[in-house]
């Protein structure tokens, strides 16, 4: 599968980073437009100017408001990846490798890398085997402990499996999130609050949590909630599909993920595969 190839700086004082994005300015913002989807949205303010928010590929850190100080060290760890040192280095010099965006928000979906490459500035035939995947910060990020998989159907076997690989390594290492991870065991969550103090789970599901207790006070109506969003997901070990209402659980206020996430692949349209 190949990928364009689009070298220029990470800049993350131009905006608020996280453990699985940051901003970043190419050199050539003409390169782009080679991107399948929406039109990347590229900044025009006074911080953000001829940068665009990157969205990177394959995993999920958990949210900025979610549990302290695990939020923070998602952050800073891939701030490390990508070489950022505030009074040295404050927009260290890296590259991305893309094909699409994100249809909703125009983000480019990408594989981030620090550093330079001797190959060409737009190459638009550059491929992505497991062996360079291992060198994105995408990859580190997961194998540090500081990222959930978050897999759709358009991700390649072979690079799902390597990030998967990565994913059990840190979970038997008890390194980051997954010491006190709590996806299939459960958390309660009562009202919006509570999401700031729970212990670490899949985050799309805590964003689907925080989008419902925007209006409402318990999780009655969770999974209805849930299936009106109609979304699908494949279930790897069965390589069959479901809803995604179908594999979560709530018994009084506690829910839970029936599959632990890396059995779990989005189902979505080239093009269009929104994190939201």
């Amino acid at each position: 599968m190949a990928f364009v190839l689009i070298k220029g700086w990470f800049v993350p004082g131009a905006g608020i980073p996280d453990g699985d994005s940051v901003r970043f300015r190419a050199r050539n913002t003409r390169l782009w437009a080679k991107l399948d989807g929406k039109p990347v949205q590229i900044g025009k303010g006074k911080k953000t100017k001829g940068t665009v928010q990157l969205r990177f590929e394959g995993i999920d850190a958990i949210e900025k408001g979610a549990i302290m100080p695990l939020s923070t060290k998602a952050r800073d760890n891939m701030l490390k990846l990508i070489r950022y040192e505030k009074e040295i280095e404050p927009e260290p010099e890296g590259y991305v490798l893309a094909r699409m965006t994100d249809d909703r928000s125009g983000r480019p979906i990408c594989f981030a890398y620090a550093g330079k490459t001797i190959e060409h500035d737009g190459s638009a035939n550059v491929y992505l085997d497991p062996s360079r995947l291992a060198r994105s910060v995408n990859f580190k990020q997961m194998a540090n402990g500081y990222a959930y998989p978050l897999y759709y159907n358009t991700l390649l076997t072979s690079l799902r499996e390597k990030f998967t690989d990565a994913l059990k390594n840190a979970r038997r290492r008890k390194l980051g999130y997954w010491p006190s991870d709590s996806t299939r065991k459960g958390v309660t969550v009562r009202k919006t609050e509570d999401l700031a103090r729970i212990a670490p789970i899949w985050p799309k599901l805590w964003r689907r949590l925080q989008e419902y207790l925007k209006d409402h006070n318990s999780l009655d109506d969770f999974i209805p909630f849930l299936e009106k969003k109609k979304e699908r997901v494949d279930l790897l070990t069965l390589m069959e599909e479901r809803g995604l209402h179908d594999i979560v659980t709530v018994k009084g206020n506690t829910v839970a993920l029936t599959e632990p996430p890396e059995n779990i692949r989005v189902v979505g349209k080239v093009g269009r595969r929104n994190r939201q």
